[in-house]
């Protein structure tokens, strides 16, 4: 990718952030709740902006628009937001003392402005993927490439059949024969699979670090 368009795209998301953040302190007076909804936006973010840097899914995203931006950078807090909880549940006691996940994917929701039908069938898809794959599987291969898919869709280009997908997904080979897939070829590399993943790294690294820095 050009550096000009890198460029381009840092201020589309660092955008992005800046309207995001603005609605959560609309959201909410608990200094708490604020920053953990803050955190996970960061994280979703730098991830966000990552991938599109670094996958060939950015052959859909062309000059980008921050619509595209927006949703993009709300999956990924979607998947850090699966991942906090993941924290809470391994510590005894903790998961009685905060909210259901649902509600802050809902608050989410309010602080990137999205279509909430779509964004919570997003939250649920990937929330149970990204779970059955850190529990069951040694990768997070079928979270990246789904996670490609919706990215690719978002920005125009279609690769999956939702419809014919029942998640969690144990092996990609039966949706083949459920004719799942519409065109698997984007979401398929290797190198976009470790893009994916180290974005996903990235990304809780960067929400951690303003967790911690806030």
């Amino acid at each position: 990718m050009a550096e000009n368009q890198e460029e381009r795209n840092s201020q589309i998301f660092e955008h992005v952030w800046d309207t995001a953040i603005s609605r959560i302190d609309n959201l909410t007076k608990d200094d708490t709740e604020r920053k953990f909804l803050k955190s996970l936006v960061m994280g979703g973010t730098v991830a966000a902006e990552t991938v599109v840097n670094n996958t060939s899914a950015r052959r859909y995203w062309g000059d980008g628009n921050e619509g595209w931006a927006n949703e993009i950078s709300q999956l990924f807090s979607f998947l850090l937001l699966s991942q906090c909880y993941r924290w809470v549940s391994e510590k005894p006691g903790e998961m009685n003392q905060i909210v259901p996940k649902e509600v802050s994917a809902t608050k989410l929701i309010y602080a990137f402005n999205t279509e909430p039908e779509q964004s919570l069938d997003d939250f649920m898809r990937f929330d149970q993927q990204y779970n059955y794959d850190i529990e069951k599987k040694p990768h997070l291969v079928h979270t990246a490439s789904f996670l490609l898919a919706r990215i690719c869709e978002i920005a125009g280009h279609k690769c999956v059949d939702w419809k014919k997908v029942k998640f969690p997904v144990a092996e990609l080979t039966n949706l083949v024969k459920k004719g799942a897939f519409i065109d698997s070829e984007p979401i398929r590399s290797q190198d976009d699979i470790s893009a994916v993943t180290n974005a996903i790294a990235a990304g809780i690294q960067a929400m951690n670090k303003y967790h911690e820095s806030n």
